[in-house]
This record gives C-alpha cells, structure tokens and sequence, in this order.
C-alpha cells in the first residue's frame, strides 16, 4: 500500500515521509520498550514503605523501577486491578481475596511494619484484660480484624468477649478513639504514635509479637514472568536500604520520610520506625494462620496452597 501511495509523490516529498514514519516507529518503539521496562509498585503511606523509597532517594535500584503513592488501599487496588501496577505492598488477606477474584497475585516477601491496639485516653483501660466487654473501632474483615484477633488471643482473650464496631476510615477511627466515642481501636504506624501522642494508652503492638504479621510484597504473574530481573533489583535495593536504615540515625531520613510520606510534622522526634529485616518470604505458618482465619469467617472458598501463592524469590 506504501508502494502505490509513494508512486505518485515527488522524491522530495517521499523522503520527507519516509523520515517521519521512520522517527514515529522510532520513538513509539522507544516508548514502548521503556515502558514494558519499567516495574511500577504500589504503596501507601506507612513505615512499611520506608526501606524502598530511602532505595529510590539513594538510587540502589539498578533497573528502572517507579514507586507510586497512595491514600487509600481502594484506590491502590483499583490500580492494580486495571494493571496501571506491577506489584504492591499489601498483605496476605488481600492476596487471598484477589485470587479468589481471579486476579492472580503472587507473594515474593513479606513487608515489615507496626500495627498498635490502643485505648482511648479517659477509658480507664489500662492494660489487654481491661478490653472485655468494650468497644474497639476497626476495619472488617481486614488485616486490622485479623491483627486484633491474634492480640487478642496472645492476652487469653476471646474475640467474642470485645465488642466490634466497624470504622473502616483510619482517620475518623483517631478522631473517634481521641474523643471517647470508642474504647479502643486498631491502628497502622505512624497513626498509632500519633494517637499516644494525643493520650492513648498503648496496649499492645505488632512489633512486640513473634513473626506474626501478614504483610507482604506481592505482585502479579504476568510481572513475575515479564519483569524478573527488576523485581531482583527491587529487592536488592530493599536490602540495601535496610542496611542503611540500621545503620543511620533517624536524624539523616526522618525529615524525608515524612515530607514523602506525607505524615503529620509533629510525628518527627517521636515517629517509630521497626526493626527492618532483609527480604525474605513469609512463613508458611503465617500464611496457614491468615487462610484459616478467612475460611473460619467464610469469607472464601478457596483451599490455597503456600507454594501456589509464595515465591520464594532467593
């Protein structure tokens, strides 16, 4: 067809078009292969993000890789469902409910983070036993649930004995805890911190507990497939940014992480940052704990197995 359309133009004309389809493959060739190059993660503003964004600021990824924020794990998830992202920082009941969903999501590692069960700060709750028959606010059927659960159990405490109020918006659950219209609530760090500083009394946090977290780094099957070197250099990088961050005081990254972080400015000397840990996968156990939680509360179907959904990427 481009044989019969030149014909009938002059050769200065033909070479000018011919230079212009030339330059428009080219660049859209370039587009395309640098975009096809590119792993794009997802995260949400929590210290479970720290170690790769001080990897993106200290430039130790060796592959193009973008870190994109988000304020909401719903917006998050859309993303990741319409396939704007590669891969998110997540946790194991989100990866069960996406391939329930028939999205398949792959863990690689787990994710290091805090989560803290606080009482409001006139309940006169003072320690876990003081929970019975009280209210906690926390998000249903969710790995704050799941979180409040195994706190509670670890006290001899039933999950039965606490009365459940669902507040699914993280913010309003502080605003709430803050002004006594609940007894106690569940919250990620840094919000936890924030709320001892307005008074709240800790009762029990994540990070006081044996590997019982279900965080993780997930991504999708075609990435894995697609996009392996990457996610090495991901995780390389993850490393790396371990070592500095246990290496470094908090005085060089803190003012970092929370303009990037966007967390409350005031959090500065008293933000906590875990013991972060190269990466690893997460134990089987965990994964068996989180899968039978769900098929207790009937919320799937599915009997997963840890080698269907875990990699172990080492």
């Amino acid at each position: 067809m481009v044989y019969f359309l030149t014909r009938r133009l002059t050769p200065k004309t033909m070479k000018k078009l011919l230079l212009f389809v030339f330059f428009g493959l080219l660049a859209a060739a370039c587009a395309g292969r640098d975009g096809s190059k590119t792993l794009i993660l997802g995260i949400m503003p929590d210290v479970d993000s720290t170690p790769f964004v001080i990897a993106e600021k200290n430039g130790y990824y060796a592959a193009p890789i973008e870190i994109v924020n988000f304020k909401s794990a719903k917006d998050r998830d859309s993303a990741l469902q319409s396939g704007q992202l590669d891969g998110v920082i997540t946790d194991m009941l989100a990866v069960f409910f996406a391939n329930e969903g028939g999205i398949r999501l792959i863990i690689i590692a787990k994710s290091i983070g805090d989560i803290k069960l606080l009482a409001a700060p006139d309940s006169g709750i003072k320690s876990m036993k003081d929970l019975t028959g009280k209210t906690i606010g926390l998000s249903s059927n969710t790995i704050m649930e799941y979180t409040a659960d195994k706190m509670l159990e670890s006290a001899g405490i039933s999950p039965s004995d606490i009365r459940k109020t669902a507040i699914p918006n993280i913010p309003t659950r502080l605003e709430m805890l803050k002004n006594g219209k609940i007894d106690a609530t569940i919250l990620p760090e840094p919000l936890g911190t924030l709320a001892e500083k307005d008074g709240a009394v800790l009762l029990y946090s994540l990070d006081s507990m044996q590997d019982m977290g279900i965080g993780v780094i997930a991504f999708t099957e075609k990435a894995l497939k697609n996009k392996r070197a990457q996610i090495k250099s991901l995780l390389a990088g993850y490393n790396q940014a371990v070592d500095y961050l246990s290496s470094e005081p908090k005085s060089s990254y803190v003012d970092f992480i929370i303009q990037k972080q966007g967390f409350p400015e005031r959090l500065r000397n008293s933000i906590e940052f875990p013991k972060y840990t190269k990466a690893e996968a997460p134990s089987e156990k965990n994964f068996n704990l989180a899968l039978k939680w769900l098929k207790d509360k009937k919320l799937i179907k599915s009997n997963f197995e840890y080698s269907a959904i875990v990699e172990k990427f080492f």
